[in-house]
């Protein structure tokens, strides 16, 4: 590390590197409630020093979590530094601004260095932030971010766009970002486009690095506003991948987001997060799978990464709960098509409320991976704290206080055998042991039905979960105990 001025502010804001899957990570603003990892992949070899930072304002997560994927991207030359989580308190809240803070410094991204004023950036993480990058004298500072509506549709907003000032030798690169982007779009009104005036905002990360410190500066905004969140994620990864690629910094792919070489033991997973996706079941199934260190480590994904093959990389894939229709049409034939052969090759699935519908035998659009049907077409049940009574043959391996369990249900599938002679029978786990029957939908088929169930698929293995055990607290290690179960054949 140079000595100069900043390395004092450095010093106090960060702490001590240390190794992590391939890169060293620091916490800037060490020990202080602004805390936030930052990480750098450093080829060894010359090459351009480029900074990603994503998740600066709190409602726009998906820059946040494109910036966790690109961070384990290995590089071939230069150093690739990433700040996830810019601002982690605003986006625990799913807020733009920082929770219960002054109105005048909430906003993360005024908080640099302005124009025309004093070298300093205002609050604890700001200057952390902004010590760090300096020391860092990166050639390229790109910040991903999300606009609330499509730039082109509505000019008060500048989703669906990069913003840069960009000279003739940089220019091509951010016309690449564009072209390769807008080549995943189907509608013509959702093209980005490139807004290559100074539009960065005085007082932002990206326009300080520019002025400051000589940077390419750039500002990727996906549009939150009607699109998926999978959706939103892969545009940032494109554009950041052409970039990389450009610079010659990366081999992979913009879909790779497992490089196993980092951690062998750690079993990948998978989880659909595309249309049809809803409530609080994918972040409840993340958070209590990755908090198993070292054990589990999970992605979001959506139907574009899966039709273009890349459950592949992974051991598992967990289907939450929303609209199970909905989501095989966000797979499309093609993608049903890829996770069906994934479980017949030895992978494992696991299906909660939406995704156990979409794992069932008797849709049509359905993955038709387990040998069950839903007994009503009336689906729309209700939402209740229902009875469960474990399989006594299962329950010891759940580590559960007792068989009998309270859960939350809505709308969940009732299920019964559909004698499949194409799909093994499924062995039931769980039974429920009351019911709701709300919207005219029958009564008395819910009661000793599986509310939990399992099979064979193939070389793989298929868990069907009808309520929602991860939201449920007391039985929120289900899931990954059961998850274990299926990863015992997986490849």
């Amino acid at each position: 590390m140079k000595h100069h001025l900043w390395l004092l502010v450095f010093l106090l804001f960060s702490g001590t590197a240390f190794a992590d899957a391939g890169s060293t990570h620091d916490l800037l603003a060490k020990g202080t409630e602004w805390e936030t990892p930052a990480y750098t992949y450093d080829s060894g070899k010359e090459g351009p020093t480029v900074v990603i930072i994503g998740g600066m304002h709190g409602n726009e997560p998906a820059g946040a979590a494109a910036a966790a994927q690109i961070r384990h991207w290995p590089v071939l030359t230069g150093k690739l530094i990433v700040i996830p989580r810019a601002n982690q308190k605003a986006l625990s809240a799913r807020q733009r601004r920082i929770p219960d803070f002054p109105t005048a410094s909430s906003d993360l991204n005024r908080n640099f260095p302005k124009t025309g004023e004093p070298n300093e950036a205002r609050t604890v993480l700001a200057k952390a932030i902004w010590a760090f990058v300096t020391e860092l004298k990166p050639d390229w500072v790109i910040d991903l971010h999300e606009g609330f509506a499509i730039n082109r549709q509505n000019s008060k907003s500048v989703g669906s766009s990069i913003l840069c000032n960009p000279d003739k030798s940089t220019r091509m690169h951010f016309e690449h970002a564009i072209a390769v982007v807008n080549a995943s779009i189907n509608d013509p009104a959702k093209l980005f486009i490139l807004k290559d005036e100074n539009l960065t905002v005085n007082g932002s990360l990206v326009r300080a690095s520019m002025q400051r410190l000589g940077a390419v500066g750039a500002i990727f905004e996906t549009t939150y506003e009607g699109q998926p969140l999978p959706v939103r994620i892969r545009q940032h990864r494109l554009m950041v991948h052409r970039v990389l690629k450009n610079l010659g910094m990366i081999e992979n792919g913009p879909d790779q987001l497992v490089f196993r070489g980092e951690a062998e033991k750690t079993q990948y997973i998978a989880v659909f997060q595309d249309s049809g996706v809803g409530g609080n079941g994918p972040g409840a199934i993340r958070e209590k799978l990755d908090s198993a260190k070292g054990k589990f480590s999970t992605r979001i994904i959506g139907g574009a990464e899966i039709r273009n093959g890349i459950l592949t990389e992974f051991d598992a894939v967990i289907f939450p709960g929303g609209s199970g229709s909905k989501q095989a049409a966000a797979l499309g034939e093609a993608g049903r098509e890829e996770v069906r052969e994934f479980i017949k090759s030895g992978g494992a699935y696991v299906g909660v409320c939406a995704g156990c519908y979409l794992a069932c035998e008797n849709f049509s659009w359905g993955l038709k991976i387990l040998d069950a049907k839903t007994l009503s077409s009336k689906w729309k049940r209700g939402r209740a704290t229902l009875d469960l009574e474990f399989a006594e043959s299962i329950f010891s391996s759940l580590n559960l206080d007792s068989r009998d369990a309270s859960v939350v249900y809505v709308n969940g599938p009732v299920m019964g055998p559909a004698n499949s002679d194409a799909i093994p029978d499924y062995e039931t786990v769980a039974l429920f042991k009351s019911e709701t029957a709300e919207n005219g939908s029958p009564k008395g088929i819910q009661i000793d039905s599986p509310a939990i169930l399992r099979g064979g698929f193939g070389k793989g293995r298929v868990v069907g979960i009808s309520p929602h055990p991860e939201q449920t607290e007391g039985l929120r290690d289900v899931l990954p105990q059961l998850l274990d179960w299926a990863l015992e054949t997986s490849h």
